[in-house]
């Protein structure tokens, strides 16, 4: 019976920090993107070396979504500003370069649907 409890006390926390958080699919904290350094729309971090992000440029073509990319070896600066830990990584900007939506690795369909919208 206790087992059963502290199972039903695990999962309600997992869904209550997943409702706190729909935003975002990963566990990479918010980017800190200055107003008018990025245009609105997705942005895709990547780095020439990284196979994951050869394939997460072919997820999004694929899907008809465009996308500004940022890659490590050409804008390096702008990972340590924007405090991006991580590739690939995709974010989706409003006009003031807050993010609505986060998602690290290959986008997911789940990521694809929220970067839509």
């Amino acid at each position: 019976m206790r087992l059963v409890v502290v199972f039903a006390v695990v999962a309600g926390a997992l869904g209550l920090s997943r409702l706190s958080r729909p935003w975002q699919d990963s566990a990479h904290p918010p980017l800190r993107i200055p107003p008018d350094e990025l245009p609105a729309g997705v942005v895709l971090f990547t780095s020439t070396d990284c196979d994951q992000c050869a394939t997460a440029r072919g997820v999004l073509k694929r899907a008809g979504i465009a996308y500004r990319e940022v890659t490590w070896e050409i804008e390096s600066d702008r990972f340590a500003r924007y405090g991006v830990q991580g590739v690939p990584l995709v974010a989706r900007l409003d006009a003031s370069g807050r993010q609505s939506h986060l998602a690290a690795g290959v986008p997911t369909k789940r990521t694809l649907r929220a970067i839509r919208s």
